[in-house]
């Protein structure tokens, strides 16, 4: 294993199975597989029929995925670093499930969301995946929690024990379902980057005040009231819901499109 690479393989053929069968999985479905290790989810994904993409970044692995999934021609294994694939060759609804390595799941969380999936099913360290359920007015909510929930819906299909990984991780996993709402306030994305960092900035000091952090876009005290009415000046950022966060980048947007003559 790599340590480098965050390697913990699912090992585990019950839990395999059990991701699998709480997708859904159709024929005619594209799934996308991130990591996809010694192939434990690989295969019972390619028993389903549908067509996998299958990605990894070891190329060491390449012989053993190769002959583990010879009689399945139904997978396409991609010997690549997924950050930097380009996934244009996805389709419009296709679902992804995961084993995503621990400490690159913000980067990729980032990139999925840019596309058009139908539902993520992602397993991710336990305190990460219930940070990410984290509902407002929790001081674990952080700036992920807010942008995912805002084009998601997400729920916590089951846990993971530490002991189906090869090596065993300090910490138990969570699957969590991730499905794409029908409508979201956001109509291209550059939108949704623009939100993305608004969000981020917004907890760029987590024990100030959302007033205090809106400050560091340098904007005048009566702008940052004008953005916020209705919101409490003394609210922190993970006070917030989505909705009032959605409100106030809209505003902002508004102010910065007339700060910058028009551009935004």
């Amino acid at each position: 294993m790599k340590k480098s690479l965050g390697q913990n393989f699912l090992s585990s053929e019950e839990y395999a199975n059990r991701i699998v069968e709480a997708l859904n999985i159709e024929k005619g479905d594209k799934i996308l597989e991130i990591g996809a290790g010694a192939g434990t989810l690989t295969i019972s994904l390619a028993k389903t029929g549908a067509k996998i993409y299958a990605i990894e970044i070891d190329n060491r692995m390449e012989p053993i995925l190769k002959e583990r999934l010879s009689e399945y021609t139904n997978v396409d294994l991609i010997f690549e670093d997924f950050l930097k694939l380009d996934i244009s060759f996805l389709p419009d609804g296709y679902k992804c499930v995961s084993n995503i390595p621990y400490y690159i799941t913000a980067p990729i969380i980032k990139k999925l969301i840019f596309t058009k999936f139908d539902v993520l099913y992602l397993m991710m360290q336990r305190e990460v995946g219930e940070r990410l359920q984290e509902k407002p007015g929790s001081s674990n909510r952080g700036f992920l929690s807010v942008v995912l929930q805002t084009v998601a819906d997400l729920e916590k299909v089951f846990m993971v024990p530490k002991s189906a990984f090869v090596p065993n991780p300090e910490i138990d996993s969570i699957v969590l379902k991730i499905k794409k709402k029908s409508s979201i306030p956001f109509v291209s994305s550059e939108e949704l980057l623009s939100y993305w960092e608004f969000v981020s900035s917004c907890f760029g000091q987590k024990r100030k005040t959302i007033y205090n952090n809106l400050k560091t876009f340098r904007l005048e005290r009566t702008t940052i009231e004008s953005i916020l009415r209705g919101i409490s000046k003394n609210a922190r950022p993970e006070q917030l819901t989505n909705d009032e966060f959605v409100s106030i980048w809209r505003r902002w947007k508004v102010e910065k499109t007339s700060l910058d003559g028009g551009n935004i």
